[in-house]
């Protein structure tokens, strides 16, 4: 019977690694590229407003164009995501195999990329509601608030998992995530520049860890 309940847990660990590394991928591959394609059109359109004849017209439209169509394309990616990656975590398996260490990492994840995303929805919302600019605003520093928090409370707690000695990383093992090296990590736009409507996110760069 212990050896059928041991087998068991084995399996199970390795389902939810292997749907782990599926989330990290989908991230990688769907999420990413829109989160740092529109910060880095932004920063483009911040070397424009500093150095406007190094620019066509059409080139400053595409800018813009892909600040702003960036930006609502990731809300949808990454509300996907975070469906996702709510359900897994809610998993019986999930809460009753995985350590306490994987479990209160993938919490600060799944609340640092939600603070992302209500970032990104504020200022989106900008331009479709200018008499509420005001209170997006609000909404916008507080989210960033939160992504500041909450990616310092991640990255630390993925560093001490890292360092914990644990018998289920063993058979909790997944193959290599299919993700490029450019998707990694996410472009800094703080202080790109000083005053512009919408204004810029200012986070930290932000080098993703392997789990996403």
């Amino acid at each position: 019977m212990c050896l059928f309940i041991f087998v068991i847990c084995v399996v199970r660990l390795k389902t939810l690694a292997l749907e782990g590394n599926r989330l990290f991928e989908y991230r990688c591959q769907k999420v990413n590229p829109l989160l740092i394609g529109y910060k880095n059109s932004f920063l483009k359109f911040a070397d424009y407003l500093k150095s406007p004849n190094k620019y066509s017209d059409e080139e400053v439209k595409s800018f813009l164009d892909g600040y702003m169509g960036g930006m609502k394309g990731y809300i949808d990616e990454e509300n996907k995501w975070l469906v996702m990656q709510r359900d897994l975590l809610d998993r019986w398996d999930f809460k009753l195999l995985e350590p306490w260490y994987i479990q209160r990492t993938g919490e600060y994840q799944w609340k640092m990329y939600e603070a992302y995303r209500d970032d990104a929805k504020a200022l989106s919302s900008m331009a479709d509601n200018p008499d509420s600019g005001e209170k997006l605003m609000a909404d916008s520093k507080e989210a960033r608030e939160r992504i500041s928090k909450y990616s310092n409370l991640y990255f630390d707690a993925f560093n001490q998992a890292v360092q914990i000695k644990d018998w289920r990383k063993f058979f909790g093992r997944a193959p290599e995530p299919n993700c490029r090296e450019e998707d990694l990590v996410i472009p800094d736009t703080s202080g790109a520049i000083d005053r512009i409507i919408p204004t810029p996110t200012p986070e930290p760069g932000t080098p993703m860890s392997p789990n996403g």
